[in-house]
């Protein structure tokens, strides 16, 4: 009886190193592109909630008859922003975004803290307050921004707090005398939507 010797199919060595090659380049050249995607998607996300909770704070001073405040922070690890409620009207902020929980609010008997949100730097993405100084507060009566010796029928009064990665990038949340809320994106952001 003969035997006979059957051929075994499978890759070599050279062709699985081609193929290895091969991977490493199309993840060498698709990396960057999916890593802005995911920062794109984060900032978006980021962005909505800040919208979300300064819809939030309006409601809890309407639905609360007390004025709510939102302060903008940064350090040299994050930026973040604190909604509160107050029982006056003054327009020093009294807490802080950047302390330790249960230590935000400087005047526990004034003030109650609500909601706290802090984006690390090392995510990319930050929120800038542009309007100075970096807080309002909230007219329980109107759900508008509450400011001193202003008439309440006053126009182009608008608290503007941004959310970017960069300057190309980014997107300006707009918060009006009468508490309408609004997006838009900033001269030179190239992330769509509606030109400020």
């Amino acid at each position: 009886m003969r035997r006979t010797r059957s051929r075994i199919k499978a890759f070599t060595l050279i062709e699985l190193m081609i193929v290895v090659a091969l991977i490493a380049i199309i993840v060498t050249l698709a990396a960057p592109s999916f890593r802005d995607m995911i920062l794109m998607q984060r900032l978006r996300g980021i962005n909505a909630q800040l919208v979300t909770d300064l819809a939030f704070a309006r409601s809890e001073a309407v639905s609360r008859g007390t004025f709510m405040q939102v302060s903008f922070e940064s350090n040299s690890t994050m930026t973040c922003y604190i909604i509160f409620a107050r029982t006056t009207a003054s327009t020093a902020s009294m807490c802080d975004c950047r302390a330790a929980a249960g230590s935000r609010c400087s005047a526990p008997t004034l003030t109650t803290e609500v909601k706290t949100v802090q984006a690390p730097l090392s995510e990319s993405v930050r929120f800038v307050a542009t309007s100075s100084p970096p807080y309002f507060t909230i007219d329980p009566r109107t759900g508008g921004l509450w400011v001193s010796g202003i008439p309440e029928d006053a126009d182009g009064m608008t608290f503007k707090v941004e959310t970017l990665i960069d300057s190309a990038r980014s997107f300006r949340n707009q918060y009006k005398l009468s508490g309408q809320l609004s997006v838009c994106t900033p001269s030179g952001s190239t992330v769509g939507g509606t030109a400020c």
